[in-house]
């Protein structure tokens, strides 16, 4: 079993609403293009096995135009700020590892972002645009 340690002193706060009435009621269009990111990063996060080298991660994200060194992006802003946004709301974690070529960060799915049915959507959500149904291997 994967075990994820967080803050001693943190709670993740995970809504219970059933989807329709989430959308109904807290959903916000002005915070859309957040989802949008949090939704871009964390899928390829999950479809790299759920943990993602920072380099291989900005790799990807810079392939859809978002470059970790755009402060003014127009719609997101500061994109390291915004990256690290996920990392607070803890839908990533993120270590460092130290090797023979100097340290690595890693990003790692966290709490929020393997929590059953966040999980379960965005899985369905990937196998909607890839369409064709996608498995994953449990890391545990």
């Amino acid at each position: 079993s994967q075990q994820i340690v967080a803050d001693p002193k943190s709670y993740v706060l995970i809504s219970q609403l059933p989807a329709d009435v989430y959308r109904k009621y807290v959903d916000d269009v002005n915070t859309a293009h957040t989802t949008g990111f949090t939704f871009v990063v964390v899928g390829i996060v999950h479809l790299a096995g759920g943990k993602v080298s920072e380099e291989n991660l900005w790799h990807h994200l810079r392939r859809m135009g978002l470059v970790e060194t755009d402060e003014n992006h127009p719609v997101l802003g500061n994109i390291k700020q915004a990256l690290e946004a996920l990392v607070q709301q803890r839908y990533l974690q993120k270590d460092k590892v130290s090797g023979p070529e100097g340290n690595t960060t890693f990003y790692e799915l966290a709490e929020r972002a393997l929590d059953g049915p966040v999980s379960e959507k965005i899985k369905e959500h990937i196998s909607q645009i890839v369409n064709k149904d996608v498995t994953y291997v449990d890391a545990d």
